[in-house]
This record gives C-alpha cells, sequence and structure tokens, in this order.
C-alpha cells in the first residue's frame, strides 16, 4: 500500500566531499509519485537551487535534470508568537526551512524543507505537494509571442 505521506519525500545533505565551487552544496534523494530522483542543490545568494535527474548509478555523468526550481528560506518567526509548548505552535505543525517551486516539461510541485539534525550533522527533509504547471513565459525566440503587425484590432 503506498502512503501519500512517505510516497512524495526526500531527504537532503550537505555535501562533505565537495572540490570545487561548481559541485553541488547538498545531494541526495526522492521518491515523486512513485519515480526515484536524485537531487543536487547549490547556494544562490538567499536561495537554495535545486535540480532533480534520474539516478545516474554506476555511471560518472549526470544525467539531465527533469525538473528544476529554486527555495526560498522561510520567513523569521516575530517574537514569542506561537512558542514552543503553546497551542498554535503545535496546530500550525513545523514550519519549513526553506520553501519554492520545482518544475518539469509535464508538471510542477512546491517543495518544503524540513531543516532536521542526524548523528552526522544537519540534513533536510523534503515533501513534495502537486500544483498546476505554470504558463511558460513568452520569449523573444518563440514566433507566436509576437505582436502581428497585421493583426486588426
Amino acid at each position: 500500500m503506498s502512503d501519500r505521506r512517505t510516497r512524495d519525500r526526500g531527504n537532503l545533505f550537505e555535501h562533505a566531499q565537495k572540490q570545487r565551487p561548481s559541485q553541488p552544496a547538498f545531494h541526495g534523494d526522492c521518491t515523486i509519485d512513485g519515480t526515484t530522483y536524485e537531487i543536487r542543490g547549490w547556494r544562490r545568494e538567499d536561495q537554495l537551487a535545486i535540480s532533480l535527474a534520474p539516478p545516474r548509478g554506476d555511471k560518472n555523468t549526470f544525467p539531465l535534470e527533469v525538473f528544476r526550481g529554486f527555495l526560498d528560506p522561510a520567513p523569521v518567526k516575530a517574537g514569542r508568537a506561537g512558542a514552543r509548548g503553546t497551542k498554535a505552535a503545535s496546530a500550525a505543525g513545523p514550519t519549513p526551512a526553506w520553501s519554492g517551486t520545482i518544475v518539469s516539461d509535464e508538471a510542477a510541485y512546491v517543495v518544503r524543507a524540513f531543516e532536521k539534525q542526524g548523528k552526522s550533522g544537519l540534513y533536510f527533509t523534503l515533501s513534495y505537494e502537486r500544483i498546476e504547471r505554470p504558463a511558460p513565459e513568452p520569449s523573444d525566440h518563440d514566433p507566436s509571442s509576437r505582436d502581428d503587425p497585421h493583426d486588426e484590432a
């Protein structure tokens, strides 16, 4: 039986053996709609850029990305509102450290990253919720996005 709570989840760990600045700062894996992906993440100013691709197995190269997106840090909680032990804090549930959207050609998901502390250090658990895919933005290279001077208003 596939439980929705465990099906669309993943883990993201700090990359301990990072040797070059171009290498991802984070790596991990996840399962979305029954499909397994590898996750890579880079800190980009105040955002966390993530990409998901099929597992590479024994290959030494990364496959093409399927999903890509940015996560923004969660807003800082004000004062002691919802402090530990209050009913408001427990009713609201845990607050994600990062959240954002990832998009592919076929689907889009809201991603929430929750900070955890493990034996080997800090990591994130990720949850995915499918959303309607946003419409693509018109580009200068797309002839259908240009205004036709012969069209009458």
